[in-house]
């Protein structure tokens, strides 16, 4: 059987292009399939929060994430150097007010638990108070952790798609995948074939697996979020009442996001992104005097169990999901990659079982 490349991935957001990224640097002849433009879902969104799991509770799946987290700067840097583009990443913390007594004393075990689990690296700090922040939002002081970062997302994604096509890829957008077969991709525009094919498209690809697993995959998740002109310095991200606020390069600063189950229009804004708004005015009332640059809504992909599903998709030869990046999708993408390439390349991973696509299954 003729093939046309060693890997085809569907999908040209943050994940699709790190597994194209990650093959290419091995030596692959890599293409990648995208329905509409390079970034056109989650990944050309604004907010960027790159925020690791508390260090309580410690497993495999918290590892995988710290692992990826503290091995982000140095891909970033590559990817930038290799695209001479920005991608916004930096690691810049992040602060967490504490609203309850209880929260405080949970707050100062993980201080202590993050000494072992952040392998001395970054601190999960308890501060009493901040600058940033007034003292009727911090009654019981705050959480400043050291490991957080931040990216911004259609940004980076420009800057490593440049850098794939630097290493080969063929990146063809306008080209959507309607349906998989063993070694095989096929839509109106005709087939190609592949010894790898890697399904990365965010909500779009759950149709894909749907048919061939029989069950509903995943969903989408709405979020809205606004990118203002203010430039915060050089400070922490804030995550206080659900709402983000993330300074970022060009001094501008975003605030994000909605987290909706049921929406009508994808990409509609609408009352729900004022509240979140409106809540990140009463943590920084200057924020309130800034103009809109931009007002954002995408959605999110969210698998059936939350958690990411990556590797063999069962009964179908050659075909591997990347799917379910969902809101840690920049924080785990360069090492999504590096796991995808393992499996491209003939070999495995050994994944938190709940990373797979069989546990999602069960």
């Amino acid at each position: 059987m003729s093939k046309d490349w060693d890997v085809i991935v569907i999908g040209a957001g943050v994940w699709g292009l790190s597994c194209a990224y990650a093959c290419a640097k091995r030596g692959q002849s890599v293409a990648v399939f995208e329905a509409g433009k390079i970034g056109q879902g989650a990944s050309g969104g604004i907010v960027g929060a790159m925020a690791p799991h508390a260090p309580d509770g410690w497993n495999d799946k918290k590892q995988f994430q710290f692992e990826a987290l503290d091995s982000a700067e140095s891909f970033w840097a590559e990817v930038d150097a290799a695209s001479n583009l920005q991608s916004g990443y930096g690691r810049i913390g992040r602060l967490i007010p504490i609203t309850t007594e209880r929260d405080r004393e949970l707050a100062e075990e993980r201080r202590e638990l993050a000494k072992t689990v952040f392998l001395g690296k970054y601190k999960w700090n308890v501060l009493e108070d901040h600058p940033m922040l007034p003292s009727t939002t911090t009654p019981f002081g705050l959480v400043q952790d050291e490991i957080t970062a931040r990216i911004y997302p259609a940004k980076a994604t420009t800057s490593l798609a440049v850098a794939c096509q630097k290493l080969g890829v063929e990146i063809v957008e306008h080209r959507r995948v309607t349906g998989l077969d063993d070694h095989l991709v096929y839509g109106v525009w005709g087939e190609a074939r592949a010894d790898t094919i890697i399904l990365a498209a965010g909500t779009e690809g759950f149709a894909l697996l749907d048919y061939h697993l029989g069950c509903n995959t995943g969903v989408g998740v709405k979020g809205q979020a606004a990118l203002l002109d203010h430039n915060l310095g050089d400070v922490p991200q804030i995550y206080a009442n659900g709402v983000y606020i993330i300074p970022h390069i060009g001094g501008v600063t975003t605030v994000g996001a909605t987290s909706e189950k049921t929406w009508g229009q994808p990409y509609e804004i609408d009352e729900k992104l004022d509240v979140v708004l409106g809540k990140a005015y009463d943590l920084i009332p200057a924020l309130q005097e800034a103009d809109v640059i931009q007002r954002w809504a995408g959605l999110r992909p969210k698998s059936r169990r939350r958690h990411p599903m990556l590797g063999p998709v069962p009964e179908i030869n050659g075909v591997f999901s990347a799917m379910g990046a969902y809101t840690i999708g920049f924080g785990i993408a360069h090492k999504v990659g590096e796991v995808l390439a393992d499996f491209a390349g003939g070999g495995s991973y050994d994944l938190p079982r709940n990373f797979t696509v069989d546990w999602q299954m069960e």
